[in-house]
Order: structure tokens, then C-alpha cells, then sequence
């Protein structure tokens, strides 16, 4: 219940704006983290896209490039093989002056650097270099045992790279007069042919570049037509959900997403749009709640508030407190307490006012005080204030409050006054009757006089005895108007010395019409001597006509109504008891309630007797103590300070 006080309030709905602005805030944020997603995204997926492109493109660059040069190398050990079998028709023919001028000629062929050939120990018979006729080379004599051509890049005597093809020669069967066996002597020498590397580097290079670029380009448009996708399919969908989050954020309930297909992204669409539907319709019941429980405060007759102990302001308030303090109702929550009820700008001193606030230190401490508020106008008035303290768990964390049920004191004034009215109503048929029979004696002995002074047969003693019978009833009657009017003044300020006595008895008689037609016995059982407190008469007789009234409601079926006055050192003691239905062990915590009415007559009482008799007692500074049992009649006891030692408290 203390935190259904919370929820309804008009403060709760400044709380509840800073919740959404923080919802706001978060989904902003949110929202940021989208675009930081939407780069994070781009550049990951460009890193990885690029790094893995750039793999994959240097080793198909250096693929290709080595498959050029390759190709170059058998392309250049085809021409060996020309070249070879042009050299050993020139050695057959024993043409030494052919054979120089093929290698110079060819050493002059653009792109060849240069041409040698080798004898079988490694060195350079023929060359088209001349510095190199006469070189022991044995480094470019193939393997022992091999005679397998072979291609490669390396760098010349000038530190040129070049690419070099060298072919042994074998000894044919012709060629044995001059080199000798085959066995003996399987290779008659070594031609070296020396490539300029550079052009075919820088073909390869090129052609590598324009294999790259196409890689590149592919690369883009394969990262252009993934990043169109990504966008339409993620980013795209996750901007919308942010969207409509933060139309949420901002209140519009009926915010929905359109995603259209069947991926994990629609079906995150349906599904917020689904818990979308299901938190409109918990704000819509949130909102009949709050709207059915501020009903249920402000059909209360009494002023209620809760006020935050955090900050001392108001969080809810009922209709009722600001038709008491004479304020829009709209104005009140999100006030200072002590602004709204007090008119100050700074809280209330403590040692000047007793603050719920300061006092109530733990869940379910209670505290009754009075105050005095201030009116919109500007007029301050007297008030009753019960606060109990309640903590509340609201958002992971325990946050106290105060309760407050402030009663208007004049407005119970006013309560008080039209219950005595309303008890004063219910004696009319005795008072009447009461004064009834006194006035028909009355007229009686009027009527018989006057017969008897027609008749002339009146004398001055039958006068006196009719004038005395008159006078009789006329004295009756004026004791039952005097105790009437005793009971019926309005309660004063200054107290007087009442004789409790004398007041009950005038009360017990008042009701003695209505304890003979219920067929209730009254007994009144006093000390000789008055028992005299200091109080205000009229309303002390309330007191008694209410305890005495109840007394009547409870016997039904009759019974004995006893009233005893006693005496205790400094107290005196009055107890009303009856042998009625009895009160329920249940309800007899409750009696004392405001509208609590369990008559055993079945007749809808107010509910307000034993409220104001408890608050008059307790004005007079004595306590009241009840005791029931069901089916064998209560005794109320009240105890009020006896008259002496009043003064002597006041001397």
C-alpha cells in the first residue's frame, strides 16, 4: 500500500519524466553507439577485407610473377636449344670462326647481355664479352652427372641482375674424334646465355600491377555490394529499433516498426513491436490504477500526504488537504512540506515544532502531534497530525516516507458539535415525555382551580394546595430543560470545577424514559461526598449521555445498567457497565475509530461516539479503558484528574 501512495503521484510523474529523460539520455547514447557500430562495422570490415585482399593479392602477385618467370625461363631455354644445335652444326663443321661470330652476334641481340660457352673444366672458350674469353668459371658448370638445363636470376660479374640459362652440351657419337668417348666424356662444354632481368622484371611487375588492380577493383565492388547489404539488412533495421526506442523514450506509446522479410532483424522487429503492445496496455492499467487509488485518497474526509524524507517534499496528496489549506490541488506535490502546510522557507525549527521528519527514525514509527497550519489567505489553524513512517524498496534501493493524516481541529470542532446535536435529537421523545406528564399535572390542577373559583367554592387553601401541585411540576420540568441545556452548551474554553456526581445523574435521568421503554434498569452508585474534576461540564455530560446511550443499544433484551463514581488517590473513576451483547474480541482494537459502528441493535450508528468521547477524555487529560465479554455485557472506565490536584499542578 505505501508504495501504491508512491506511484500516483504528481510528483511520481516528475520522477517519471526523469526516468524517461534518462531513458532518453540512454537511448541516445544508444543511438551514438549505432553510428559508432555503424563505423566500427565499415572499418572492420575494411581492415579485415583489405588485410586478407592484401594476402591474397602479393601471393598472386608473386604467383604470377614467378610464373612469368618461368615462362620467360623456358621460353629463354628454347632459344638455348636453337642456339645449341646452331653451335654444334658450326662444331661439326669444325667452323671455330662461324661459331665465334654466332656468340658475337647473339651477345648483340636486345635483351641478351651475354653469350659464352665453356669447355667441360669451366673455362670460357666463347663469349660476346671478350674480358671474359679465358675465365675459369667452374661455378657455372651444371652438377656432376647432370646435363638437364637449368634458368636463374642472379647477378652477373657487374653486379647486373640477369637472367641465366645454362645447357650443358653432350657429347654426340660424332664428336668423339675430337672429345672422345661418350663414357669418358659425356659433355663437350657449357653454353651460358645472360637475359636482361630487368625487362622482365618490370613485365612482370606490370603485368602483376594490372593483376592487382583488378583484384582491387573486384575488391571494391565485391566491399560496396557487402556494405549496400549490411546497411539494408542490419544498419538500416537497427536504426529504425533505435528510432522507435526513442519515440518510446518520449511517451508515444503507439510507436510501432515496419521490418519487412524473415531474419533474426524482422522477427526482433515483431517482437518489439509486441512488448511495445504489452507496455502500452501496463501503462494504460498503471495510469486506471493510479487514477482508482488517487480516488480511493481523495474520497478520505481526512488530509493525507506523503512526503520524501530525502528532501522533504511532497510526493502525494489527496483532495482533501488542499481543500483544507484552500490551494490548487495541482500545485501541492513537488512542494517543500514545510512551504505547503507552514508557509516557510526554510524547515521547521525542531525545537519549536515536532517534525515527523526528524523524529521518525525507523519503519513504523508513529508520531501524534498538532500543528499550526497556514491557509492560502493567509490565516492559520489548528490541526491534528498522525505520520507514521513507512521505507518503501523502490529501484534496488530502500527510500523512507511519511504518511501523514492531518484532521482540521475546527472541522472535528464542527464534528463534535453536530454529533451532540444528533445525540440531543435522539432524547427528544424522553424530554417530552419527561416534561409531558409534569405540564398535564400542571394543567390540571389550573383547570381544577378554575372550576372551583366559578363555582365559588374555593378557598385560600385549596388555592395553596393547587398552587403548590403547580409549582411542584413546574419545578420538574424546569430540572429536565436544565439538564437539557446543561448538556446541550456549546463547550468553552475556560474550564470550571464539575461535579462529576451531579453530572451523571442529570444524564442517567435524561435517558430514564428511554431505559423504561428498552426495559433497562439504571443505578447510580456515588459517594456521599462530590467528586469534583477540573473540565468542561457540557462536555464531560457528553461523555456520559454517549457510554450511557451505548449501554442502552447493547441491551436489547434488557438488563441493569450500573454507573459507580470512585475515588483513587488523585483520580477520580467512573464506571458505566451493562449486562448487554458485549463487544467481539476482533473489534474491540477498533472501537475507537472514526465510523466504526458495531451496534447490537443493528441500527446504523455514525461511528463517531466513542471517537469524540476517547478525544474529550484524552483533552481532559485522563485515559478511558474498556472491557467486554461477548454475550455477558461491557465496562467502560474513566479516569480523570481530580480537581485538587489540578490546581495544585497549576499553583
Amino acid at each position: 500500500m505505501a508504495h501504491a501512495f508512491v506511484q500516483p503521484c504528481a510528483d511520481s510523474k516528475t520522477h517519471r519524466k526523469g526516468m524517461a529523460v534518462s531513458s532518453i539520455t540512454d537511448t541516445i547514447n544508444a543511438s551514438t553507439k549505432g553510428e559508432s557500430l555503424r563505423r566500427h562495422i565499415l572499418l572492420r570490415l575494411a581492415a579485415v577485407a583489405g588485410s586478407l585482399s592484401l594476402v591474397l593479392l602479393a601471393a598472386l602477385v608473386f604467383a604470377y610473377r614467378g610464373q612469368i618467370e618461368s615462362e620467360r625461363g623456358r621460353a629463354s631455354l628454347g632459344v638455348n636449344l636453337l642456339l645449341q644445335a646452331a653451335l654444334e652444326n658450326a662444331m661439326l663443321k669444325r667452323d671455330v670462326p662461324g661459331l665465334r661470330d654466332i656468340v658475337e652476334r647473339l651477345g648483340r641481340v636486345p635483351g641478351i647481355r651475354n653469350v659464352a660457352i665453356l669447355d667441360p673444366v669451366g673455362e670460357v672458350r666463347f663469349s660476346s664479352q671478350e674480358a671474359l674469353i679465358g675465365q675459369q668459371r667452374p661455378d657455372l658448370l651444371p652438377p656432376v652427372g647432370s646435363t638437364a638445363p637449368r634458368t636463374d636470376f642472379v647477378l652477373d660479374t657487374n653486379r647486373v641482375d640477369v637472367l641465366r640459362s645454362i645447357n650443358a652440351v653432350a657429347n654426340r657419337q660424332p664428336c668423339t674424334v675430337c672429345h672422345g668417348s661418350l663414357a669418358a666424356h659425356p659433355v663437350n662444354g657449357v653454353l651460358v646465355v645472360d637475359y636482361d632481368a630487368a625487362g622482365i622484371r618490370r613485365e612482370a611487375w606490370l603485368g602483376a600491377a594490372l593483376f592487382g588492380a583488378a583484384g582491387l577493383a573486384l575488391l571494391a565492388l565485391t566491399l560496396a555490394v557487402l556494405w549496400r547489404t549490411l546497411r539494408r539488412r542490419v544498419l538500416a533495421p537497427v536504426a529504425t529499433l533505435s528510432a522507435a526506442s526513442t519515440d518510446l523514450a518520449h511517451g508515444q506509446l503507439e510507436r510501432r516498426v515496419d521490418i519487412a522479410g524473415n531474419d533474426e532483424l524482422a522477427r526482433l522487429g515483431r517482437h518489439f513491436n509486441r512488448m511495445a503492445d504489452q507496455l502500452d496496455r501496463q501503462m494504460q492499467l498503471l495510469l486506471r490504477h493510479e487514477a482508482y487509488l488517487q480516488s480511493i485518497l481523495d474520497g478520505l474526509p481526512d488530509a493525507v500526504r506523503v512526503i520524501r524524507v530525502a528532501d522533504a517534499r511532497i510526493v502525494l496528496a489527496n483532495a482533501a488537504y488542499s481543500q483544507q489549506l484552500d490551494v490548487a490541488k495541482d500545485s501541492v506535490c513537488g512542494q517543500y512540506c514545510h512551504f505547503s502546510s507552514h508557509g516557510r522557507e526554510e524547515p521547521c525549527v525542531a525545537t519549536l515544532v515536532r517534525c515527523p521528519l526528524r523524529e521518525l527514525q525507523a519503519p513504523g514509527e508513529t508520531l501524534k502531534c498538532t500543528h499550526r497550519h497556514r491557509r492560502a489567505n493567509g490565516l492559520n489553524f489548528q490541526v491534528e497530525v498522525n505520520a507514521e513512517r513507512v521505507d518503501i524498496d523502490y529501484e534496488g534501493r530502500s527510500e523512507p516516507f511519511i504518511v501523514e493524516s492531518i484532521r482540521d481541529l475546527s472541522d472535528a470542532a464542527q464534528v463534535s458539535h453536530e454529533q451532540r446535536l444528533s445525540e440531543l435529537g435522539l432524547l427528544a421523545a424522553g424530554v417530552a415525555h419527561e416534561i409531558h406528564n409534569p405540564l398535564a399535572s400542571v394543567r390540571m390542577g389550573v383547570q381544577g382551580l378554575a372550576r372551583d373559583i366559578d363555582s365559588g367554592r374555593c378557598t385560600l387553601t385549596d388555592a395553596g394546595g393547587y398552587l403548590s401541585l403547580i409549582d411542584s411540576e413546574i419545578d420538574k420540568c424546569i430540572a429536565v430543560t436544565r439538564r437539557l441545556l446543561l448538556l446541550s452548551r456549546a463547550p468553552e474554553n475556560s474550564l470550571q470545577v464539575v461535579d462529576v456526581t451531579q453530572a451523571l445523574d442529570d444524564t442517567r435521568r435524561l435517558l430514564e424514559y428511554d431505559a423504561r421503554s428498552k426495559g433497562v434498569v439504571q443505578r447510580l452508585e456515588a459517594p456521599s461526598t462530590p467528586v469534583r474534576v477540573l473540565g468542561d461540564d457540557s462536555e464531560l455530560r457528553m461523555v456520559f449521555l454517549n457510554l450511557l446511550q451505548n449501554a442502552h443499544h447493547a441491551m436489547t433484551a434488557g438488563g441493569r445498567l450500573t454507573a459507580r463514581i470512585g475515588e483513587t488517590p488523585g483520580w477520580a473513576c467512573v464506571e458505566i457497565a451493562d449486562e448487554g451483547h458485549g463487544i467481539a474480541a476482533e473489534d474491540l482494537p477498533h472501537i475507537f475509530e472514526p465510523f466504526f459502528s458495531r451496534r447490537a441493535d443493528r441500527v446504523s450508528g455514525t461511528g463517531l461516539g466513542l471517537t469524540i468521547v476517547k478525544n474529550i477524555v484524552e483533552r481532559h487529560h485522563g485515559r478511558i479503558e474498556v472491557a467486554s465479554v461477548l454475550n455477558q455485557g461491557t465496562r467502560f472506565a474513566i479516569w480523570l484528574p481530580l480537581a485538587e490536584n489540578a490546581f495544585r499542578a497549576v499553583a
